[in-house]
């Protein structure tokens, strides 16, 4: 009996030891902004894709790498932008470029983008549930 403790005690901590300790990604979940004419867009944020939600643009999904205060965001067409961010902070963030400048605050709802394209039930109520947080957002 001892032994076969001693035995799962060690399999653990060989395990937990060889555990790769990953940087936590601050931008990784769900954002909402808004544009400068008042309409509402969400981003939704994985290790290295960001997913646009516009209300009247639908869908747009751009590749970024973060270097620092720097992120590089690249089209599917290879256009590439360098944002500054200036606040990152665990509700809210800042990007600017020369051109504009964007807030976001983190969605406080449970949604996940990611999961729901795999499932067309799942993008059906995703997209309701988009739907009902734009109407929300425009009182």
């Amino acid at each position: 009996m001892r032994t076969k403790l001693s035995c799962v005690l060690f399999i653990f901590l060989f395990l937990v030891s060889c555990k790769t300790d990953k940087p936590k990604n601050e931008l990784e979940g769900n954002w909402y902004g808004f544009d400068s004419d008042s309409s509402y867009y969400e981003l939704y944020i994985s290790d290295t894709l960001i997913i646009l939600n516009h209300e009247n643009l639908g869908i747009a999904e751009y590749l970024y790498q973060r270097d620092g205060n720097k992120l590089i965001t690249t089209t599917p067409l290879f256009f590439e932008r360098v944002w500054t961010l200036k606040d990152l902070r665990d509700s809210v963030f800042i990007l600017s470029d020369t051109l504009e400048t964007h807030h976001y605050r983190r969605i406080l709802e449970p949604l996940n983008f990611f999961e729901s394209v795999y499932d067309s039930l799942g993008f059906i109520n995703f997209k309701e549930k988009f739907s009902e947080r734009t109407k929300k957002h425009r009182k």
